[in-house]
């Protein structure tokens, strides 16, 4: 472990979750291999799912959630997606936090076992809000408004939007919390070209329980196309292979992301940085769950060696 004027087994464990849709599943792959080994973060924080997960840890739910994530299908997907033409977003984004409540009970902040902390961005004056209190929920909605897709929330007077924009691995909001060793998990990725690929080398969607492979098809369509269709309909000039709407947001944050989380942690470095391999997953492959969080499994068996000593 890092040098410290601490003993070992005093030293508080923090834990910063990035963002990245759900690519962020693979961060319950991560905290499962820090806890089998016997690393326990006391002090988590997130941002966009990343908070998610962060929140579902620090109020021992994490269990819940990975039982959610498992069972999640590509209809069950398309279904939790309330679009609207109308706001600042094209999801709403309240059918998914209202089945997120479902699932894991919402607690103020404040009495959560574990210290937790998301971070959002507030729209108007563009500073960054750390969310400290109040409902846990609420603090996940407010830190995963994605421009563009997901409406702004508005949150103890201000409209919040994705903690990402600002700072997509909270390290700094780990270290204010008082932690001494910070293990970041980064997401961020440039998405452009591999979403490109993705489209030239589709694989056929695996069948899953409880759907034929017409209906899934037919449902998932009715939303992951349904910009694209939009646009291609109002548009005779479209290549073939044209990013759509939602290719273009998703790629333009990520390109974002990579270089505003690169900047941070040259400013505030994390003790040790964990990174999945998720070069396919796209902004909604939320029911592929399974194979990222085995990634995030797998990346931390890549750094086992570089992990503090668990107690």
């Amino acid at each position: 472990m890092k040098a410290t004027d601490k003993r070992e087994s005093d030293v508080k464990i923090g834990l910063a979750l990035g963002s990245g849709s759900a690519r962020g599943w693979s961060h319950i792959g991560v905290l499962r291999a820090l806890l089998e080994r016997g690393i326990e973060p006391t002090i988590i924080t997130g941002a966009s799912t990343g908070a998610l997960v962060a929140a579902a840890h620090a109020s021992e739910q994490l269990d819940a959630l990975e039982t959610w994530a498992h069972e999640l299908t590509k209809i069950d997907v398309w279904r939790l997606m309330d679009a609207t033409f109308s706001g600042g977003g094209v999801m709403r984004g309240n059918r998914l936090m209202r089945t997120v409540g479902e699932h894991l009970e919402d607690r103020a902040i404040e009495t959560l076992p574990r210290q937790f902390g998301a971070v959002a961005v507030d729209l108007d004056s563009g500073e960054e809000v750390w969310i400290r209190k109040g409902s846990m929920l609420d603090a996940v909605r407010a830190s995963s408004g994605l421009p563009g897709l997901f409406t702004p929330i508005f949150h103890e007077g201000r409209w919040l939007i994705d903690g990402g924009v600002l700072n997509p691995v909270p390290v700094s909001m780990c270290r204010a919390l008082g932690a001494d060793y910070v293990i970041a998990v980064n997401l961020s990725r440039s998405a452009a070209k591999s979403s490109r690929r993705k489209r030239k080398n589709a694989v056929k969607p695996q069948r899953h329980e409880g759907s034929t492979p017409e209906e899934g098809a037919e449902l998932f369509a009715r939303w992951s196309g349904l910009l694209e269709n939009f646009m291609s309909s109002i548009r005779t000039d479209r290549q073939p292979d044209e990013p759509g709407m939602i290719d273009v947001i998703y790629a333009t944050m990520s390109i974002m992301q990579d270089q505003i989380s690169s900047n941070r942690m040259i400013g505030d470095p994390p003790d040790l940085i964990v990174t999945p391999q998720l070069d396919q997953f796209h902004l909604m492959d939320f029911h592929r769950a399974a194979e990222a969080i085995e990634a995030g499994r797998s990346a931390v068996q890549k750094i086992a060696a570089e992990l503090p000593d668990g107690s």
